[in-house]
């Protein structure tokens, strides 16, 4: 797997699950894949089931590698650009997290700066009983005081019952299907019960938040938006990076030779 994890408990306020990304070429290439639409194939190699190979036209390469490519675009296309790499690495790390479980995940943003829920996942236990649900908001960004109260603002839409019937409608289209229905009518009622509700924000940080006292820092309010401790319902995913643009932009780059690989092997 392309990340190793590791856990700054900050308890009562926050657990980080930090990802650590290992192997920067495997990550590129699942990246590139989710970009091309491909994102089932990419679960299937996680959890190790069979997968065929792709065959997709010249052009499916081309328009996803402009994407990419920095071009003429201004910093702001360039920030989007990098919030919907990052959105996609936290949907890798949650669902990597989670392999080989009962779990279903709404599917990786297709475009940047793509509005509605970044990310929701159900875990179901072994009788097909809704064990977490998880309400996922992401962001990349160099001005952590300004992104992040946002998130504290969409979490607190949900935890004011603003935002049910988004939870509602994207569950139940996640499980709708499982045996023949009945999953969902065994837990219809129960998504709205806040108790299995875990929130998770996913960002970027960097050295100066390495401590667990400035990690406790960089989350402040969390516990002003979202209550309870037990179950814990805070959780973060950070991924430590000292430049985040220009990380992203040679990261950007190594998703792109990928595609360019496999565009001309494809011919």
């Amino acid at each position: 797997m392309p990340f190793n994890y590791n856990i700054c408990d900050c308890s009562p306020l926050v657990i980080d699950k930090e990802f650590e990304i290992n192997d920067e070429n495997k990550l590129a290439k699942y990246v590139g894949m989710i970009i091309l639409g491909h994102f089932t194939h990419v679960k299937n190699i996680i959890n190790t089931l069979a997968h065929s190979d792709l065959k997709l036209s010249t052009s499916e390469f081309d328009l996803a590698i402009s994407k990419l490519k920095k071009g003429k675009k201004t910093l702001n296309d360039i920030e989007k650009r990098d919030g919907w790499i990052f959105q996609i690495m936290s949907w890798l790390s949650l669902f990597i997290e989670n392999k080989n479980k009962k779990f279903f995940c709404q599917q990786p943003h297709d475009a940047p700066a793509q509005h509605g829920l970044d990310g929701v996942g159900l875990l179901l236990d072994n009788n097909w009983i809704i064990e977490h649900i998880i309400i996922t908001e992401d962001k990349c960004t160099e001005n952590h005081r300004v992104l992040i109260p946002k998130v504290w603002k969409e979490f607190e839409e949900f935890e004011n019952d603003l935002r049910n019937n988004q939870l509602v409608s994207r569950i139940s289209a996640l499980i709708e299907n499982l045996n023949n229905g009945t999953v969902l009518e065994a837990n219809r009622n129960d998504i709205y019960n806040k108790d299995l509700w875990q929130y998770r924000i996913g960002i970027n940080r960097n050295d100066s938040h390495q401590e667990e006292d400035k990690r406790k820092k960089l989350f402040k309010g969390y516990d002003d938006c979202v209550s309870g401790t037990n179950p814990h319902r805070r959780y973060a995913s950070t991924l430590n990076k000292e430049d985040i643009r220009n990380w992203m932009e040679e990261f950007s780059k190594k998703v792109i030779q990928y595609l360019e690989t496999q565009k001309n092997a494809d011919v």
